[in-house]
């Protein structure tokens, strides 16, 4: 899994995955994320580029979009699996 950070703007910072996504791998997201709220910004993971995720990366993203992060660019197959976690029914 690669894991780029950019600052959208002063409010805002975009973490964009791509490859395949692991548990082993969610320490280093999980760090990106919680650095980003201790600076107060909003959070968006772009998914756009994800191309395998397994159980535990699905409780993950869904426990973080039922926080504050915004899932973006979620690809049409992973995104129902994710709904089914978080009881949505939509991502942007």
């Amino acid at each position: 899994m690669r894991i780029e950070v950019s600052t959208e703007s002063q409010e805002k910072i975009k973490v964009a995955l791509a490859g395949a996504m692991s548990g082993v791998g969610l320490g280093e997201l999980r760090r990106e994320i919680d650095r980003a709220r201790r600076m107060r910004k909003h959070i968006e993971l772009d998914l756009g580029e994800v191309t395998l995720l397994d159980r535990h990366c699905v409780t993950f993203l869904a426990e973080q979009s039922r926080e504050d992060v915004e899932l973006i660019n979620t690809p049409v197959y992973i995104a129902p699996w994710i709904a089914k976690e978080t009881g949505a029914v939509e991502f942007a």
